[in-house]
């Protein structure tokens, strides 16, 4: 499997929420022209490396979404503003998920700087000890934690499937994404951040 399915219950409450914001409208229908399903290889496929994200052209303005940070600060997308961000939206019942957050770990504490970080949000705010939880026994270190809830995320972001990435530029908007999990350890990983941080940083220095 690719990626997990929202449980219809939890998808039910947050239905209405979503339908009245035009921008997670139109990002919704981006992705869902090819796939609404986690079931999605035949009509979306992912290898399991990063080749599999699809571009966003031009790319899609999305409102911040607020979230809280170890638990505590609220804060939102803003703070990231002038980076790359790799936005990984995942959920603790969410098997993929768990097995992909070593890997952000990693990429993180490789290519986390001024000019990129890695924002894991998991959408699960009602279950954040799970969450601390999780973190401490995969012994994610150089990952903040942060929490949201679906109702929140899903004004900008289909939620449908997890995990779900997206590259964000300095200007908070999505450049591509992928809703798999992805091999972050590979050097193909590497090159595709190296790639986005490097057009952060002429764009910076125009």
């Amino acid at each position: 499997m690719c990626g997990a399915t929202m449980p219809p219950s939890m998808l039910i409450g947050i239905f209405m929420t979503v339908l009245t914001n035009a921008v997670s409208i139109v990002l919704l229908l981006l992705l869902s022209c090819t796939s609404v399903s986690a079931h999605h290889a035949e009509k979306e496929p992912s290898d399991g490396t990063v080749k599999s994200f699809r571009s966003i052209d031009p790319p899609l303005k999305v409102p911040a979404i607020s979230m809280l940070k170890d638990g505590v600060d609220v804060v939102d997308m803003t703070a990231f503003e002038g980076k790359i961000v790799l936005l990984n939206l995942w959920a603790t019942w969410c098997p993929p998920c768990v097995r992909e957050l070593p890997a952000l770990d990693r990429l993180q504490q490789r290519l986390g700087d001024e000019h990129f970080v890695v924002v894991a949000v998991a959408v699960d705010e009602e279950s954040a000890d799970k969450a601390k939880e999780y973190y401490r026994r995969l012994d994610i270190k150089h990952l903040d934690l942060y929490l949201a809830t679906a109702e929140n995320v899903g004004q900008s972001y289909p939620i449908d499937v997890f995990p779900a990435s997206f590259f964000l530029d300095g200007e908070g908007r999505v450049h591509s994404y992928l809703r798999s999990l992805a091999d972050w350890d590979a050097p193909e990983a590497d090159q595709l951040v190296n790639f986005y941080k490097l057009q952060a940083v002429k764009l910076s220095d125009q």
